[in-house]
């Protein structure tokens, strides 16, 4: 298989009938996924990547991830060093490493497979219609539209919410041991976090906590603009390689330079700093 391989060799479209909008098989899916919603806050496709192209799909993704950022800092849950304002032992200034390598969509290459499965319509499509949306595009950005993430031993993801209403992740490598993703749904409502819930799981509650399960080439559909979520340290020498695909309702979303700047450090702030200074000329 090439790098360039078509969708049907990627994608398990007899299993998932992506392609056939419409169809029975298509809206049976759709249903599947609404009612996986409701069961468990987030919707998974199990075995999306076909078996064969799976080992390619990670061993591409292997290749291309040490040109990413290597991220191993210390922050909060709400993507801040610390908030000061907030007294001692406030879930906002819990802190939590944050551990990982991640590659934006800049740096992949145009005729890698992962941007086949991500630049596929059909995928849009269906994606558009479970969430329940009048539009849908890929987003525009640059950098954060595709990313692909790599938790190697001991690494991990703090606690925290996303940005989106939604976020759709392809499992490309589990981990051998850890490396799983934990989350606790409804625990932010108009933006204002439920802070006593959120304590309460920093202090090892995990009552609310569930676990969501995966195994290398599931595709997750996950609200979790209000769902606190982590990944759990992972252990052992295979790395949990995921690919991070973003979308919004508007065809021109972008990110903010400082939002930018924060994720993907000194590389993007001088892609930026060039760009002021060739405007300025």
């Amino acid at each position: 298989m090439k790098p360039s391989a078509a969708i049907e060799d990627l994608i398990d479209l007899e299993r998932y009938p992506l392609d056939r909008i419409g169809s029975p098989g298509w809206q049976a899916l759709v249903d599947d996924c609404k009612r996986q919603y409701v069961r468990q806050g987030a919707a998974n496709l199990h075995g999306f990547v076909r078996a064969d192209a799976l080992p390619l799909l990670a061993a591409e993704a292997k290749a291309m991830l040490p040109n990413g950022i290597k991220k191993k800092r210390v922050r909060t849950a709400f993507f801040h060093e610390d908030e000061p304002q907030y007294p001692e032992g406030h879930p906002r200034r819990r802190q939590w490493p944050d551990d990982l390598r991640q590659l934006a969509y800049d740096q992949i290459a145009p005729d890698a497979m992962i941007r086949t499965i991500y630049e596929w319509g059909p995928l849009t499509e269906f994606i558009r219609v479970v969430e329940e949306r009048p539009t849908l595009y890929r987003m525009a950005d640059e950098f954060q539209a595709l990313n692909l993430t790599a938790l190697a031993d001991g690494e991990m993801q703090p606690w925290h919410f996303d940005a989106n209403d939604f976020t759709i992740t392809l499992l490309l490598q589990a981990s051998e041991e850890g490396g799983a993703f934990n989350y606790a749904t409804e625990l932010r409502e108009d933006g204002k976090p439920d802070y006593d819930a959120i304590a309460h799981i920093f202090d090892g509650d995990m009552s609310l906590v569930r676990t969501l399960e995966r195994s290398a080439g599931t595709l997750t559909l996950f609200r979790g603009r209000n769902a606190f979520h982590v990944v759990t340290p992972v252990k052992g020498r295979a790395e949990r390689i995921t690919a991070i695909m973003t979308y919004d309702e508007k065809p021109d979303c972008i990110a903010s330079e400082r939002g930018n700047t924060f994720i993907y450090g000194p590389r993007v702030a001088e892609i930026y700093r060039a760009r002021r200074e060739a405007a300025a000329r």
